[in-house]
């Protein structure tokens, strides 16, 4: 399942490409996962709370089977030729099972966009507050010279009482493409503003 909800992160980009004029993707004609408060944040499912990105970011989260193992993101189509993109999102369950940063980034690197076929680099790795915690910030870039595609990639590890979580974004570009920093600045204010409003399940045990 962890493999299906990373295939659907690498496809996101490719479905926008395809649709004109669209909202909200992952919309049903179901009750929305969110409402936007009077000071003009977003609560989803009633459990987190942050900061709404500027225009353009579309919301989107996974329905149906495995839903839960992947809470939500955002995407943006940039300007410029495909697949000129960028995706963020917040995970319950990043790859792996250490409950140390260091040795989770390692698991979660060895899956993270599998199905790519990128060479990751790490470009910076430090650490940083998330979510009122210390917390462990690695930038990635990763290129495939076959399809002549790059993508730069910020994760960033929290905890959630005894379990880690993560933050990523990804941001893809023809080979000889510039990446966009302001991407990377509504990502860290959505990090920054980010909290959560109840226990998760694995708390209440």
């Amino acid at each position: 399942m962890r493999r299906k909800i990373t295939l659907m992160l690498w496809f996101l980009f490719v479905v926008l490409f395809s649709l004109s004029g669209c909202g909200t993707l992952g919309t049903s004609s179901g009750p929305k996962p969110y409402e936007v408060t009077a000071k003009g944040t977003v609560v989803y499912r009633g459990e987190f709370e942050f900061a709404m990105p500027p225009m353009g970011w579309k919301l989107f989260w996974p329905e149906g089977e495995g839903e839960e193992e992947f809470a939500f993101g955002f995407m943006k189509r940039d300007p410029g030729p495909f697949p000129s993109q960028s995706v963020f999102a917040y995970d319950e369950e990043p790859f792996g099972c250490s409950t140390k940063f260091e040795e989770r980034e390692k698991e979660f690197f060895k899956r993270f966009l599998w199905n790519a076929i990128l060479h990751f680099q790490v470009l910076e790795r430090k650490k940083v507050q998330a979510i009122g915690e210390e917390g462990l910030a690695v930038t990635v870039e990763g290129k495939d010279p076959v399809k002549k595609e790059k993508a730069k990639a910020k994760v960033i590890f929290g905890k959630r009482g005894d379990r880690v979580v993560a933050f990523y974004i990804t941001q893809w570009r023809p080979m000889d493409g510039t990446y966009d920093p302001s991407a990377f600045e509504t990502f860290d204010k959505f990090v920054e503003s980010f909290k959560f409003l109840k226990k998760s399940f694995y708390e209440t045990l």
